[in-house]
């Protein structure tokens, strides 16, 4: 068996609070070097109105029209801006899905067990890629928690599985550098990981030797703490490039 390392996409967070905000830093992001950009739509002061959201969502896929677009709402229990009926999630998240104007969707892991597997089949049938997310702002849990987080995602019917964690020592962020490594010996599950703040900056340069799928950057403002300029991110990910297939041992 052999392993082939892949580059991880980096992602930059589109936080404006009005629709002028994200057309301006649209605008910026368009040029930079993200591979794909997320509405952060829980900073959006309008979330309320459905049609104003589908407006301006739409305003922002042709101005990103050579990016690919991830739409999240992120719930203040995750760390987000914003709060939310569970039903008006619901709502919003097949309304952003069913108009097929976003490459793929962020659906809370929380969410979607209280949603459960139809509504990811909804959101599927839409042709929308569905990263399921886990996020934790205190502390990492034990990996055999985190491994059975990530079993749920994939029964519940994720693509793709991202889980953020906060590291309190140096072993929380090998932990999280191994995590999928660990989590592919017994799901097939696509995933990125990354460990935040400053102790965590390492994870977000090494997901192409970690296996992760992709990484946040940032184009003017953060939204997660730990995150690196966007063009700074892009030096360091060629600089830190695989280039050589790594041969495994065969077990057994």
């Amino acid at each position: 068996m052999s392993t082939e390392f892949k580059r991880p996409k980096i992602c930059v967070p589109l936080t404006g609070k009005t629709t002028e905000e994200l057309v301006a830093q649209a605008e910026k992001i368009r040029q930079s070097s993200a591979d794909m950009v997320e509405w952060r739509a829980d900073y959006f002061t309008e979330i309320q109105d459905l049609e104003q959201t589908l407006v301006t969502l739409r305003t922002l896929r042709n101005k990103l029209s050579n990016k690919e677009l991830l739409f999240t709402f992120r719930t203040k229990e995750e760390g987000g801006e914003a709060q939310i009926r569970l039903d008006d999630y619901k709502e919003l998240c097949l309304s952003v899905c069913k108009l097929q104007l976003v490459d793929m969707i962020d659906i809370e892991l929380a969410q979607a067990e209280f949603l459960g597997r139809y509504f990811i089949k909804q959101l599927k049938e839409t042709q929308t890629i569905c990263l399921m997310s886990y996020h934790n702002f205190e502390r990492t849990p034990k990996d055999a928690e985190l491994i059975f987080k990530i079993g749920l995602m994939q029964q519940m019917g994720a693509d793709i599985g991202k889980l953020a964690l906060m590291p309190q020592q140096l072993n929380d962020v090998l932990r999280t550098m191994s995590l999928i490594e660990k989590a592919h010996s017994f799901y097939d599950l696509p995933l990125a990981v990354m460990a935040m703040g400053d102790l965590g900056k390492i994870t977000r340069v090494a997901g192409e030797l970690m296996g992760s799928q992709f990484t946040f950057g940032y184009f003017g403002e953060n939204s997660a703490p730990g995150q690196i300029q966007v063009e700074m991110l892009d030096q360091i990910l060629t600089t830190l490039s695989i280039q050589e297939t790594v041969k495994e041992e065969e077990i057994g």
